[in-house]
C-alpha cells in the first residue's frame, strides 16, 4: 500500500529489537501512575467550540511527542503547557485529538492502525506470551521497535505464526487490563482474517 513516509517491515534482522524492548517493558513496569493535565488544541473552525482540559492518569512518564488514550480518541502531546491555576503541581500540555498512527499491521487485506500506547502494550504481551524468542516474536518486537523510535510510521505485513502471536497477546491484555479501541480493531481483524483462511467445505453430494 501506497502510503507516503512508509517503511515496510518484512525482517526482524534489520533492528535489534528485542533487548530495547525489554528493558523498555521493564522501566514502565517500575513507573508510577502521574497525573497530567491535558489542553485541546483550538479547533481550526472557529464556530466549533473550545473543548476543556483533561486530567488524565499514566503509569508512564509523558512528554512532547507521546500519545495517549484519551476515552475513545488517542490524543498526541504537542506542546507543554503552563500548569493550571486549579492544578499547579502537574504538568500540562497542548494535545492534538486527533493523533496520527505509528504503526499499520496487515492481516490479508485488512489494515489496523495502532497508535503509541497500543505498541507499548503489545509490546509487554508478546513477551508475557512467548517468553522464549521465536523468528515471529523478533519480527513483531522489531516492528514495534522501528514503529516506536524509527522516526516513520510503519507499515508490519505480518504472517502466519507473527498472527497468531498478536493473537494470543491480545487475548491477554483484554483479560487483564482491557483493550484500546485500536487494539479491539486489530483483535476483531486478526480473527476475521483465521476466519477467511478456514477451509470452505462444499455442498454434499449424497451416493446413489
Amino acid at each position: 500500500m501506497g502510503h507516503a513516509g512508509v517503511d515496510r517491515v518484512a525482517t526482524a534482522r534489520t533492528v535489534e529489537a528485542r533487548a530495547g524492548t525489554r528493558l523498555l517493558v521493564q522501566a514502565r513496569a517500575h513507573m508510577k501512575p502521574c497525573l497530567y493535565t491535558l489542553v485541546p488544541a483550538s479547533p481550526a473552525d472557529p464556530s466549533v467550540a473550545q473543548r476543556p482540559p483533561v486530567t488524565v492518569r499514566s503509569d508512564r512518564e509523558l512528554g512532547v511527542g507521546n500519545q495517549i488514550w484519551v476515552q475513545q480518541e488517542c490524543w498526541e502531546l504537542v506542546e507543554s503547557h503552563a500548569p493550571l491555576e486549579d492544578a499547579p503541581e502537574r504538568s500540562a500540555f497542548f494535545c492534538s485529538t486527533s493523533a496520527a498512527p505509528r504503526a499499520r499491521i496487515l492481516a490479508g487485506q485488512r489494515e489496523s492502525r495502532l497508535y503509541e500506547p497500543d505498541l507499548l502494550d503489545l509490546a509487554r504481551a508478546v513477551l508475557v506470551v512467548h517468553a522464549d524468542e521465536t523468528p515471529a516474536t523478533r519480527t513483531i518486537q522489531a516492528a514495534i521497535r522501528v514503529a516506536l523510535h524509527g522516526g516513520a510510521d510503519v507499515e508490519a505485513n505480518l504472517e502466519g505464526d507473527a498472527l497468531r502471536v498478536l493473537a494470543q497477546a491480545i487475548r491477554g491484555l483484554e483479560i487483564s487490563r482491557g483493550l484500546s479501541p485500536a487494539l479491539r480493531e486489530l483483535g476483531w481483524n486478526l480473527n476475521q482474517h483465521f476466519d477467511d483462511l478456514k477451509p470452505v467445505s462444499g455442498p454434499r453430494v449424497s451416493e446413489t
